[in-house]
């Protein structure tokens, strides 16, 4: 059985369709990317699968659950996290502190009991201090634990903020273009960075625009166009799909890494 599937989901806004009866299932371990040209509809696909935003029609499975409609926040208990660009980062915070926020969704303690600072929080403190250590060094990330993020070069604050996400402990983990912005010496490190959360038992979803890194990374990719599916399979498939250049407008070298 797949770990998500994604059946026939739709969304529209008005007389828009966002998303287009798209279907597809990704397996335990894999890297899946969605690559597409601006307005495809790739970001409403992510919002979708993690339910921040409803979709018109189809379903979306996970470990053989419906969750098409439950609130985010169960979601991402159940293990679909996604990151967010820097909004969810305490800029004023030390890269360990922000960390240690972050795994507040897994606390048992209420938020009463953490004014009073009640046995229990203490315990849930210790217990965050630890694994926001171990996913620091996992990450690779020791060099920079005591720097506050506003101080943060743009590579260590795309890494921080995958950071954040491995404090929810995912099961599925949905990157939102992590390599935007960087230089090749940053891609080259999240690269690494991504496959080895892949490699720790991590299903890693993708929406990316820098094609000469989904092509290293990725097992599978699906393209979309115009919120309707494209093509699906490995990158060197996608290299040579007619369907995928046209809609990249024939640009293969500069779109495809080709």
């Amino acid at each position: 059985m797949a770990l998500l599937t994604v059946e026939n989901l739709e969304k529209r806004f008005g007389g828009l369709i966002a998303v287009n009866d798209v279907s597809f299932e990704v397996e335990s371990g894999e890297i899946f990317t969605i690559i597409g040209p601006n307005g495809a509809g790739k970001s409403t696909l992510f919002k979708l699968i993690t339910s921040f935003t409803r979709p018109t029609s189809g379903r979306v499975i996970f470990e053989g659950e419906n969750i098409t409609r439950l609130p985010a926040h169960v979601v991402a208990r159940k293990g679909v996290v996604r990151t967010f660009q820097e909004t969810t980062i305490f800029k004023e915070m030390t890269v360990v502190e922000n960390v240690i926020v972050a795994h507040h969704l897994r606390s048992r303690a209420s938020s009463l009991g953490f004014f009073f600072n009640s046995p229990l929080a203490r315990r849930d403190e210790q217990e965050f201090r630890e694994s926001a250590d171990s996913i620091i060094e996992i990450l690779g990330l020791e060099t920079v634990r005591n720097e506050q993020a506003r101080n943060l070069p743009h590579g260590y604050l795309r890494e921080l903020g995958i950071a954040i996400a491995m404090a929810a402990e995912p099961k599925a983990l949905l990157l939102d273009e992590p390599f935007s912005g960087m230089n090749p010496e940053e891609t080259d490190r999240v690269v690494d960075m991504v496959r080895g959360i892949r490699d720790r038992g991590i299903t890693i979803l993708l929406v990316e625009h820098d094609m000469r890194a989904v092509m290293r990374i990725s097992d599978r990719i699906l393209v979309l166009n115009f919120g309707s599916m494209v093509a699906l399979g490995t990158p060197s498939e996608i290299q040579t799909d007619k369907a995928v250049i046209e809609a990249y407008l024939g640009r293969e070298d500069d779109e495809l890494g080709i």
